[in-house]
């Protein structure tokens, strides 16, 4: 069995990130799980900590996740893939590298915008951090 793990932000990279997973498991003999992935951000600042309740930052992030998650679920059952999904909170790179390792994941499929060299040191890049972290191949689809 090939276990994928897709990381989802709702960008059209990411679309195309659960496209090319839809055409990979189409393409393979053998069966395909997938994991869809979600990171949040944690909401910052102290006074986050000290006027809004822990249950209220968890159905926000919930709430966010599901909203990013809606149309890559939509689009792996109509094409006959189940999956499991999850949202983390935290450092995003660190999170997916985490949680692939966590569900023994044969790869990780991820948008990437394409940046290049100097976009990614200016501007930071999930995937090169992926990428940097990851044990097992990290698949960038641009």
């Amino acid at each position: 069995m090939l276990t994928l793990l897709i990381a989802i932000d709702g960008s059209p990279y990411s679309d195309r990130a659960v496209n090319y997973a839809v055409a990979r498991a189409a393409a393979t003999r053998e069966s395909v799980h997938v994991h869809l992935l979600n990171v949040q951000m944690p909401l910052a600042g102290v006074n986050v900590k000290l006027f809004i309740s822990q249950e209220s930052q968890q159905a926000h992030y919930r709430e966010e996740g599901m909203a990013v998650l809606a149309a890559p679920r939509k689009r792996l059952a109509e094409a006959g893939i189940a999956c499991e999904f999850h949202i983390g909170v935290g450092d995003p790179g660190q999170v997916i590298v985490e949680y692939a390792g966590s569900k023994h994941c044969d790869e990780v499929v991820m948008g990437t915008h394409g940046r290049g060299f100097l976009g990614g040191v200016v501007m930071g890049s999930v995937a090169q951090r992926v990428v940097q972290l990851a044990s097992m191949p990290v698949v960038l689809v641009k």
